[in-house]
């Protein structure tokens, strides 16, 4: 889709949207994340709204698990925004070799598809404006993106511009950064800063849905999660499982507030590979 048709379609979904009339108010305050414990750790009780978030790996190797824990964010901030729709930017081209958004996939964290647009921009300098002007409407449940945070388009400008939109409108913006570590990259006006890795989940009943005999099935996810940075508040550390029937995260034991975990410690150990042919 080129530019000027993304750009159609997007103010055409946006239209639709304004239709039913512009928040009467902004909405400010902070999101729940559906765990009084977890929500007693953040600034504000909660996922700030009108606010930017950045989300990154702890490792190469996490960008799945980090890509999990921002769908449960955002299947968080669509659930609040109520009959409001998520807007999910991704590029054309996804930086992190993991290949386009998989629909099934993202409806299993708890999105609900009929709320959802998506948006495929060229260049990362199109998609932070994709954003930016999305928040700016104020008719959306959140905004999500994708960049590379090492990249020439992600400095402390681009990302000032995303929080005074969203501060403008009081919609919530996440947006993954991949894998960045402390230094790496352009400054960021981020208001929290997360780094995700995976931990050990659990196997669940040895019986599905129907009553089928299985030796086990794969629990939920389950993340070893770090806040590097949060204005107002203090870098913390959880173990969160995500509850998607619920859409409600569970705090696990092994990490409390004010823990800091290096990377070190989310990461674990690299598994032994072996060539092949």
């Amino acid at each position: 889709m080129s530019k000027a048709a993304l750009i159609a379609d997007l103010k055409a979904r946006i239209a639709a949207c304004e239709a039913g009339g512009r928040h009467e108010a902004v909405q400010r305050g902070a999101i729940s994340l559906g765990n009084e414990a977890l929500d007693a750790g953040l600034p504000g009780g909660g996922l700030k709204r009108g606010a930017l978030h950045e989300v990154s790996a702890g490792e190469y190797r996490d960008m799945g698990a980090a890509t999990g824990f921002l769908a449960a964010l955002a299947a968080r901030c669509q659930q609040a925004g109520h009959d409001a729709p998520l807007l999910w930017c991704q590029m054309a081209a996804p930086p992190f070799d993991m290949g386009p958004l998989y629909a099934p996939g993202l409806a299993g964290f708890g999105l609900d598809p009929a709320r959802l647009i998506l948006a495929s921009p060229a260049k990362p300098v199109e998609l932070l404006w994709v954003m930016e002007e999305a928040l700016r409407a104020g008719v959306l449940s959140g905004v999500v993106g994708e960049i590379d945070g090492r990249s020439a388009a992600f400095d402390l400008t681009a990302t000032r511009r995303l929080q005074l939109a969203a501060e403008e409108t009081g919609t919530p913006v996440l947006l993954f950064t991949g894998h960045r570590q402390e230094g790496e990259g352009g400054a960021s006006a981020a208001t929290t800063r997360w780094a995700v890795g995976p931990a050990p989940g659990r196997v669940e009943a040895d019986r599905d849905f129907f009553g089928n005999g299985f030796p086990g099935l794969v629990g939920d996810p389950v993340w070893q999660v770090r806040l590097r940075k949060a204005r107002g508040g203090v870098p913390a550390s959880w173990l969160l499982r995500w509850k998607a029937a619920a859409c409600a995260f569970e705090v696990g034991e092994g990490a409390e507030k004010g823990t800091d975990l290096s990377t070190e410690d989310m990461a674990g150990e690299v598994p032994a590979l072996r060539r092949t042919g």
